[in-house]
């Protein structure tokens, strides 16, 4: 589990969720920002993308696109970077 090198709080979900950088999370304990490995990081954020723009295009123009297609995965490809994250394959700048 990735932690925040200030305050040794676990990165949550709703710091993934509301960060408008990937590479950069702020702690939900002390605020401080959290930076993720750049290699790691980049590389999660470059496959989660490869799997979601072509999900995304394949759809447009479908009934309810934006309720049926976009929410549900835009909301899988957050739950996967916050894994990630979770499970250390993500790594944050001081853990790795």
């Amino acid at each position: 589990m990735s932690k925040c090198s200030k305050c040794d709080t676990n990165i949550s979900f709703m710091s993934v969720l509301n960060t408008p950088n990937p590479l950069k999370v702020k702690c939900s304990g002390c605020k401080e920002p959290i930076h993720m490995d750049k290699v790691t990081g980049g590389i999660a954020v470059l496959i989660i993308l490869a799997i979601t723009i072509p999900v995304l295009i394949n759809f447009y123009g479908s009934e309810n696109y934006w309720l049926m297609i976009v929410l549900p995965v835009v909301a899988v490809a957050e739950v996967t970077y916050f894994l990630l994250i979770k499970f250390g394959m993500v790594k944050t700048k001081d853990a790795s």
